[in-house]
């Protein structure tokens, strides 16, 4: 197995790298095989995004911007894990790994995830922006067969009990992340995943969308049921049914009506 840990911190020994390398010990104790590899961001070419829409509308390869970007894709293909770390700066992620979500943002219209398993790790010194910091860091991770995510406070001074709560979390995180990476079956679609897969496949029937968004009707239109086949589960896949026809009759209503304003 491959695991690929990127580290969205500007600092590279600071608490988050710290905190994954505690991870990457505890997973070498459960399997000396596994292929760990970090992925400093501070230390690739990742050009700010600009916001050209280019890379959602046309296709992620029409990006104008020339540097890392497919390097770093192809990393994340190749890894069955991804460990997305990062610290709370002012209740947020930090501008570099911001950035990287911008640049990946295609994946969101264009889910590519399916086999991987995410462990987002949130590094914080105090309480708040923490549970928003960690929700960023999963912004990426759609589609996945299973997203955990862990918070870890790293306060400036040292507090009682804060240490060893700490180690409490990452050893219990590490192994959930670890028998996660051992199933091999993706996950199965929820109401909220197949009101998100159904959202833009009745998007693209539109042709004021496919006149906008190309590439999204290039994608879905490949896509019957799901965003890939689902065998079985006949209650699941009506329900999914159910939600398609409920997705796009509301869609109707609202382009007839915006249609009706202009």
């Amino acid at each position: 197995m491959k695991v690929l840990a990127v580290i969205g911190s500007p600092r590279k020994t600071g608490n988050t790298y710290k905190a994954v390398a505690r991870i990457e010990r505890l997973l070498a104790g459960r399997d000396n095989t596994i292929d760990f590899e970090y992925l400093f961001l501070v230390d690739y070419n990742l050009k700010t995004c600009t916001g050209c829409f280019n890379c959602i509308a046309k296709g992620e390869e029409k990006c104008p911007l020339i540097d890392d970007r497919d390097i770093i894709k192809g990393k994340m293909d190749e890894a069955d894990g991804i460990i997305f770390a990062a610290p709370s700066y002012a209740m947020g992620v930090p501008a570099i790994f911001k950035n990287l979500i911008d640049r990946f943002a295609y994946t969101l219209h264009r889910p590519c995830f399916f086999d991987k398993v995410f462990l987002a790790v949130m590094t914080i010194g105090g309480v708040m922006g923490g549970k928003r910091t960690l929700n960023q860091i999963t912004t990426l991770a759609a589609g996945a067969k299973k997203v955990i995510k862990l918070g870890i406070c790293a306060p400036p001074v040292a507090l009682a009990g804060i240490e060893k709560s700490s180690a409490k979390s990452i050893k219990k995180a590490s192994k959930v992340f670890y028998k996660s990476l051992l199933k091999k079956q993706r996950k199965l679609p929820g109401i909220g995943d197949w009101a998100y897969f159904h959202a833009f496949k009745s998007f693209c029937a539109f042709e004021c969308y496919r006149k906008v968004c190309p590439a999204d009707v290039d994608y879905y239109q490949s896509k019957k049921e799901y965003f890939f086949p689902i065998k079985g589960r006949p209650f699941r896949r009506a329900a999914g049914k159910i939600i398609s026809v409920l997705t796009r009759f509301g869609l109707k209503i609202m382009v007839k009506e915006r249609q009706r304003q202009n």
